[in-house]
């Protein structure tokens, strides 16, 4: 059977085809999403059923026509090489042009993220950002270029996803927190940092990251994540961890600055001139200053 789809991971986490298995899910993870998230737009208007019933039979649809198999895990000196081939689930399935065609688009879409350049015009899926950025962590965990080679009935579609592509993505789709953090539940995977105005952020991370996280209590961290927020109140409920990384900080992350610091680092100074005040005492003749004063004293006399 050919060969449907190779994935291409450069770096050097995974030289001469090997890869960490928690590398190897958050690819798995974010890939499966944002194939799911792309066959879902594709096909959202094919069907006059109420959205929450359509998702969830969509949904079905989907992973029976986009299921894969991992058939091989070969690579060279400075890569591994994950190939794939479509599962007989899929093939029993009779839509292979419409499995094509996601494949197709979701690639292209990431092509198109990474070389979206002008902030007005970066109007794409919510969903697929974060999918598409879900992969992109593995930039940050020592890869530095992930290749898609889909092999069409013509010739392969080939795709590169880069480093510099992420950091244009995440700017799109990422939270970025600092703070110190100061409670960690390992069996919620939860934790709550401080940020330095005060405010206590809510934190949820996956096992895989928790020994990283076990080495970062009570230190001050910089976090990037999925920020969800609560519909009804419009505000952030929690941060889905995606890197974590330590920050030297002293104890100046919890100082606050004083007025003439503040004052300074809002170009605010302090008037120099004293002609700038002539004419604004006791201004008019008739400003109604004094009837005001009387006011006070009679009241205060009532009293």
């Amino acid at each position: 059977m050919e060969l449907f789809l190779q994935v291409s991971l450069e770096g050097e986490s995974v030289l001469w085809g090997r890869i960490p298995i928690s590398y190897l899910a958050i690819f798995l993870s974010g890939f499966q999403r944002a194939l799911y998230r792309t066959g879902e737009i594709l096909l959202d208007e094919q069907d006059n059923v109420a959205h929450d019933v359509k998702r969830i039979v969509r949904r079905k649809q989907l992973r029976q026509l986009l299921e894969l198999d991992l058939v091989g895990i070969s690579g060279r000196s400075s890569s591994t090489i994950l190939s794939f081939q479509r599962s007989a689930t899929a093939l029993s399935v009779r839509n292979g042009s419409e499995a094509i065609r996601i494949f197709e688009k979701a690639l292209w879409e990431l092509e198109k993220m990474q070389h979206a350049t002008d902030e007005s015009s970066f109007r794409f899926d919510r969903e697929l950002l974060i999918a598409w950025s879900t992969v992109g962590a593995l930039f940050q965990r020592g890869i530095s270029l992930i290749t898609f080679t889909l092999h069409q009935s013509v010739s392969p579609l080939r795709v590169w996803y880069t480093a510099q592509g992420f950091d244009v993505i995440s700017r799109h789709t990422l939270t970025e927190i600092e703070g110190y953090v100061f409670m960690v539940d390992f069996k919620r995977r939860r934790m709550s940092l401080q940020t330095s105005s005060g405010e206590s952020v809510s934190c949820i991370f996956t096992e895989e990251q928790a020994d990283e996280i076990a080495g970062m209590t009570r230190n001050y961290v910089r976090v990037k994540g999925e920020a969800v927020i609560n519909p009804a109140s419009g505000k952030m409920s929690y941060v889905r961890v995606h890197t974590i990384e330590p920050l030297s900080r002293n104890k100046e992350f919890w100082q606050s600055r004083t007025l003439d610091e503040l004052a300074m680092l809002q170009g605010i100074t302090s008037e120099t001139d004293l002609k700038a005040f002539y004419n604004t005492w006791p201004g008019e003749v008739d400003d109604k200053f004094e009837r005001f004063i009387n006011s006070l004293r009679k009241g205060n006399l009532a009293e």
